[in-house]
């Protein structure tokens, strides 16, 4: 009876023990975990804008008239100083022809006084004529050279501004409009065409600050366009922001030609680099309800918080920087069940 009742007592506190290892079990929350590692990382901004030509010019008259003659139509390709459009001024002609009618008197008077001049000085070594009549006739002819010079300076810009009532193409290039018909009225200074050169294309855009500072000129950028990938080249990068929009200038050219693409768009893909940082799958993030995202790492076998700065998500990952560098591994399943410093194991 005796050697029962220690075998009975044995096997209750053999129960106990038993039990105390089972509860035990109950506090150590099993997870899955990775070493995870800061890295470099490149993030791809995706830019929409349009191809423009790098030569571009909006041409007008430099005096008013009536246009008389358009020689080319929209769409057409011209060479450089192929004329292209033409007006009529009213006063040109008129004044051309009055005034080259003045220079042609003048050099007839001018011959004739010159000539006079000659004789009075013959005179004069003679003493057959006064001084004061030489000199007369001196001054005679100085004046008419003057009015000769005047009235030519007149004529030069007579023919200058008959020069400027034909248009012509400033480079080779493809007439993209027209503005003026025959007949119509145009003022001085008003645009009436615009050519561009097709050969070389740009695009023009306006970044912020961060992403400008990760450009440099004459590097590389990819681009898309009708689902092609075409390479861009920074050929100018503005060194001050937009006082308005605060974002800064920059044009990349086109290392290719493409045609009949002007106005077409395209999206440039700018990069943005991020320098000894984490990425993680997005599951991995615990939000805390407050907006203060973090993450569970392990540390002698317990769960230890580290609070993280979010900076972007991307195709179910999420690229972030932590307050605390982060130890041991982090947890990516079972953290939903966790708590700050509660046991685990790593399965």
């Amino acid at each position: 009876m005796k050697h029962f009742s220690v075998l009975i007592f044995i096997m209750i506190l053999s129960s106990c023990q038993d039990s105390e290892q089972v509860q035990i079990v109950d506090f150590v929350t099993p997870v899955e975990a990775a070493i995870v590692v800061k890295s470099d990382v490149i993030r791809y901004h995706q830019i929409p804008t349009v191809l423009l030509a790098k030569n571009r010019a909006e041409l007008a008259f430099q005096l008013s008239g009536t246009v008389d003659n358009v020689f080319v139509n929209i769409g057409q390709k011209v060479e450089i100083n192929q004329p292209l459009m033409s007006i009529y001024n009213p006063n040109l002609d008129p004044a051309i022809e009055s005034n080259l009618a003045k220079l042609e008197s003048l050099k007839v008077q001018i011959n004739q006084v010159k000539r006079d001049v000659n004789k009075l000085q013959e005179l004069r070594k003679n003493n057959s004529t006064s001084k004061s009549a030489l000199e007369q006739k001196e001054t005679d002819l100085q004046d008419l050279q003057a009015q000769q010079k005047l009235v030519q300076s007149q004529v030069n810009l007579s023919l200058a501004n008959q020069s400027e009532s034909v248009i012509k193409a400033p480079f080779n290039g493809t007439v993209i409009s027209s503005f003026k018909q025959q007949g119509e009225f145009a003022q001085a200074g008003q645009v009436v065409m615009t050519i561009f050169q097709q050969d070389v294309l740009e695009v023009e855009i306006n970044i912020t600050q961060i992403l400008w500072k990760n450009l440099k000129l004459g590097n590389q950028v990819t681009g898309q366009y009708l689902n092609e990938t075409v390479t861009f080249e920074v050929v100018e990068l503005s060194q001050t922001a937009d006082p308005k929009s605060h974002l800064m200038k920059v044009i990349l050219q086109l290392n290719e030609t493409i045609d009949n693409s002007i106005g077409q768009q395209v999206v440039i893909n700018l990069p943005q680099k991020y320098n000894s940082i984490y990425q993680l799958p997005l599951e991995t993030i615990v939000d805390d309800g407050i907006n203060r995202p973090y993450i569970f790492s392990v540390v002698n076998d317990e769960a230890f918080r580290n609070y993280i700065e979010p900076l972007y998500i991307e195709n179910g990952q999420i690229v972030f920087n932590t307050f605390e560098e982060i130890q041991g591994t982090v947890i990516f399943k079972g953290q939903s069940k966790l708590s700050d410093g509660m046991k685990v194991k790593v399965l």
